[in-house]
């Protein structure tokens, strides 16, 4: 009996789509929206029509490529969620998402909150990324490795500020330096207060001092003597109370 080849073309045609998900990732990262589906097929050894056949449109191609990036990123979250260090997987996910997105401004927008996934055909993505985010960070707080006053969206929005930072701030600093500011912050460390509203005044770190007097934070000095007061009026009354009065 002859053997059936509808498996192997299918087999074959899975290779073919694979192929050209990583060379059109590849050209869209390198050129972007302008790259022609021909080069897209050039990079990855097969025909012009191979590729028409799979994506209509280069449109179509690309937000396959986006959606494809997502599911990824929701795939190492889901396999992080047990990790025996908890703070570690936390970070380290942190900063492994905004090193493999921060040049792609597609991406950037589908990690954004309000439903950027659901643009590039993944409504589905965004709940399983969200709730897998929300258990790394949940893991981490347990842990004490995460403040226990940070939720979700303010990861969200501290992760979308990462990749346009790291962007911006290629040409003068190291990368990842502003991810590494961020995770610093997000630390139980970091500060000794709950995070302020936004009527509140910032609270005080760990490396700051207070006005003797009224208690209000003061700066740091570049140089010199570390300050003691905020203000004449208050060096003045903690001057008086010091000095004893005579008569």
């Amino acid at each position: 009996m002859d053997a059936d080849p509808v498996g192997p073309r299918r087999a074959d045609a899975r290779r073919n789509r694979a192929r050209i998900l990583r060379a059109a990732l590849e050209a869209f990262a390198a050129d972007g929206m302008l790259v022609p589906l021909d080069d897209i097929a050039r990079r990855a050894g097969v025909g012009a029509g191979t590729v028409y056949r799979n994506f209509s449109t280069k449109e179509a191609l690309f937000k396959t490529v986006v959606a494809d990036r997502i599911e990824r990123i929701v795939e190492e979250a889901k396999a992080l969620a047990t990790a025996e260090d908890p703070g570690g997987a936390f970070y380290g996910f942190l900063e492994w998402v905004v090193e493999r997105a921060k040049f792609n401004h597609a991406l950037c927008d589908a990690l954004a909150l309000e439903g950027g996934m659901a643009t590039f055909d993944s409504e589905c993505a965004e709940a399983e990324f969200a709730q897998a985010l929300a258990t790394l960070l949940a893991n981490a707080q347990a842990a004490g490795a995460v403040r226990a006053d940070v939720n979700v969206a303010d990861v969200r929005t501290l992760m979308t500020g990462c990749l346009f930072m790291e962007r911006s701030h290629r040409a003068t600093g190291p990368p990842g330096r502003m991810t590494a500011l961020v995770g610093a912050a997000l630390r139980p460390s970091a500060v000794t207060g709950p995070l302020p509203s936004h009527n509140e005044t910032l609270p005080v770190s760990r490396n700051e001092t207070r006005c003797e007097d009224c208690g209000t934070p003061l700066r740091t000095r570049r140089t010199g003597r570390p300050a003691r007061f905020c203000g004449p009026a208050c060096r003045q009354r903690a001057h008086r109370r010091r000095t004893p009065k005579t008569g």
